[in-house]
């Protein structure tokens, strides 16, 4: 069992990124309804009864205390809405001031880095590639290669989790497959 207050270590790799882990959050499509450019084929497919997982976050979560540090890892699976790749809801923290690392495990990927004003940095993400996402931006990662993108994080505990102000204005960035290729467009339905 593993203690808050004492030293501890974890495997990286495995099928959950990491072990052990305390908790595992799963996002199929119908959390991600809202999200996917093409919402018409996204109800279409959930009428079916089709309602993949899109991604996976396992977590050893501490108490949200100054000092502490979450880590876990993301499984995002293969996979298109569309031309559009597999995402996850992506977020601001709610302690602005926080910042995350991201290490790439397998697969291949982008992360979106958005700031308040909707400027964005893509970056790419796979196997021993580690990516700074600096305080008060907006971070979404997405699986662009046709197996699963696994990357841990690590962010401070106190940092918190604003899904709803991407809820609200989306990403202006996008991420499609264009002649076989990722490709980072504008989001037409992004607004400030």
């Amino acid at each position: 069992m593993i203690k808050i207050d004492e030293p501890y270590s974890l495997r990286l790799g495995s099928s959950t990124g990491i072990s052990p882990y305390k908790v595992k959050v799963e996002r199929r499509l119908s959390d991600l309804s809202g999200y996917f450019l093409d919402k018409m084929l996204v109800q279409e497919m959930l009428s079916m009864g089709e309602n993949p997982v899109i991604y996976e976050v396992y977590e050893l979560p501490q108490p949200p205390v100054s000092g502490m540090l979450n880590v876990g890892s993301t499984v995002i699976y293969p996979g298109k809405i569309g031309d559009e790749y597999y995402f996850t809801k992506g977020h601001f923290h709610e302690k602005e001031s926080t910042s995350e690392v991201y290490i790439g495990l397998e697969g291949e990927g982008l992360i979106l880095i958005q700031d308040r004003r909707g400027e964005i940095t893509s970056l790419e993400i796979g196997p021993d590639v580690l990516v700074y996402i600096p305080p008060d931006t907006a971070h979404r990662s997405v699986n662009t290669g046709s197996r699963r993108l696994v990357f841990f994080a690590a962010y401070p505990s106190d940092a918190g989790h604003d899904y709803e102000s991407i809820e609200r204005t989306g990403f202006a960035k996008v991420v499609v497959e264009r002649d076989g290729k990722p490709v980072v467009e504008n989001n037409p339905s992004f607004h400030e």
